[in-house]
């Protein structure tokens, strides 16, 4: 599969996002109510009044989820030219100044679609002792100037690409440092394969009843609102 197509996959991740949430709001939702029944026939009256009280909640944020579909679906569009645009770096350093902008941002974008446990798996990438050297980069900055070696203190490929992103350097294409730097990007956007399958399972397995509490993927770019919260997080307390 081409670089671009697996970065394509986020905007699928993306859109089902809603779907996710809307189940796991139904499933609690029913939890809460089976408690609440279960509260009142064992006459514990404070914690039937939680859980109306989380009842009420999540039936008020379930219809409100509506609200964010308008603004999902002009979202996965756009991560659909994001996706062409983090492909350019298969480019190495051939490429505009504007598609190099065009190309980190739209990096930004997907690293922090992924969730920290597995970032930090591509934080642990040693950075390979011929990606440091110089030579092996070109300043889209300015030309004419030579790209000064990679300094000690950067000691992973995630790291790597920081630097590089703030001195304005590219890699040359079908270098070692290249090579390096497209791995990066690859792994970022392989995630999107696995965690667009959990969610999918986890949706399945809430339809069957059979599901067990999973933290999900951090929500990736949907609005950080009370009512998303109260889906992920209501009902989770042991009483």
């Amino acid at each position: 599969m081409e670089l671009k197509e697996k970065f394509e996959i986020w905007r699928d991740v993306f859109a089902l996002q809603v779907d996710f949430l809307r189940e796991l709001g139904a499933y609690k939702l029913n939890a809460a109510k089976s408690d609440l029944v279960a509260a009142v026939a064992s006459n514990q009256l404070a914690v039937a009044r939680m859980k109306a009280h989380i009842a009420q909640e999540l039936q008020g944020a379930l219809r409100r989820l509506h609200q964010m579909e308008g603004r999902t679906a002009t979202k996965a569009k756009r991560l659909m030219s994001m996706a062409r645009n983090a492909a350019y770096i298969q480019n190495g350093d051939d490429m505009t100044r504007s598609r190099m902008q065009m190309m980190w941002a739209a990096y930004k974008v997907f690293e922090r679609m992924v969730p920290i446990d597995q970032l930090d798996q591509i934080m642990q990438q040693d950075l390979h002792p011929g990606a440091r050297k110089g030579t092996q980069y070109v300043n889209k900055e300015e030309p004419s100037e030579h790209c000064h070696d990679i300094p000690d203190h950067i000691d992973n490929a995630h790291m790597l690409i920081g630097y590089i992103k703030r001195r304005h350097y590219l890699p040359l294409r079908g270098s070692q440092a290249h090579r390096h730097v497209m791995k990066v990007f690859a792994a970022i956007a392989d995630v999107a394969a696995s965690q667009l399958s959990k969610m999918q399972e986890a949706i399945e397995d809430m339809r069957n009843n059979t599901y067990q509490v999973w933290n999900p993927l951090i929500i990736a770019g949907l609005p950080d609102t009370m009512d998303v919260k109260k889906i992920l997080y209501n009902g989770m307390k042991e009483l």
